[in-house]
């Protein structure tokens, strides 16, 4: 290129130039504003993410403080029962194991659906725990169904004419009442729900009545699980209808 094209080329492009230094002196402030919104951005974005990783931690620290207070707390909740139950001459693994003997009992002698089941269940417990025809507990809590029959011996029960079963809601409540030596005697709350199917036998009236109901006994278990001094309080409760 010769000289005088070089300078010809230079005036072409030297309107060009003075358009650009136009366009940043009149744009200058709108750019340097862009810059400074996109390292504000960049910067609270930053920060963002490290508060929001920071709470993270924060949270996960108190829930396992929470966790092991919780721990703390059940710990010695276990041990003031500890400290209590040798207190008092009681043995945990004593009272386990009284547990599934008493909630056998209570379940057998509140689960049955028909005058048979309930006699089975009846002699169930008679025989198992050796329990007396005459005392308390099979003459009042529990006595022998009523019944009539006929001249080829078979029974009609009168739990079968209502419609009458029973059955035991959950486990019951078992609470140490006295300890005396190896005998441990109990205080138990049992919830059952005996129900009244009258559908069979009043076609007029068909319905079905259940009565919840709270009941109380008393038993004592020895060291080698028997029991003894078996009673029970009349249940209580309301009745509900239903159709």
């Amino acid at each position: 290129m010769t000289e005088q094209e070089a300078t010809e080329a230079v005036g072409t492009n030297e309107p060009q130039r003075d358009k650009e230094r136009g366009f940043l002196r009149r744009n200058g402030w709108v750019l340097a504003i862009a810059a400074l919104l996109t390292l504000i951005t960049v910067v609270t974005g930053t920060t963002w993410a490290g508060q929001h990783a920071a709470l993270g931690d924060q949270k996960s620290r108190i829930s396992e403080l929470e966790d092991q207070l919780k721990t703390a707390e059940l710990k010695k909740s276990e041990l003031v029962e500890k400290d209590l139950l040798t207190s008092l001459g009681v043995s945990r693994n004593r009272l386990n194991k009284d547990a599934r003997i008493i909630t056998d009992l209570v379940k057998t002698a509140l689960t049955w659906d028909s005058g048979t089941a309930y006699e089975q269940a009846r002699t169930r417990l008679k025989d198992k725990h050796a329990l007396s025809e005459d005392k308390g507990f099979l003459q009042q809590f529990m006595p022998a169904s009523r019944y009539n029959e006929d001249a080829g011996g078979k029974r009609y029960y009168y739990i079968d004419v209502q419609g009458l079963n029973s059955a035991v809601g959950g486990d019951p409540d078992i609470e140490v009442a006295k300890v005396a030596a190896g005998d441990y005697t109990y205080a138990v709350l049992v919830d059952a729900a005996v129900t009244s199917d009258s559908v069979e036998q009043n076609n007029a009236n068909p319905g079905r009545v259940t009565a919840d109901r709270r009941m109380l006994l008393f038993v004592t278990v020895d060291a080698d699980g028997g029991v003894s001094d078996l009673s029970g309080v009349p249940a209580s409760g309301s009745t509900r209808h239903s159709r």
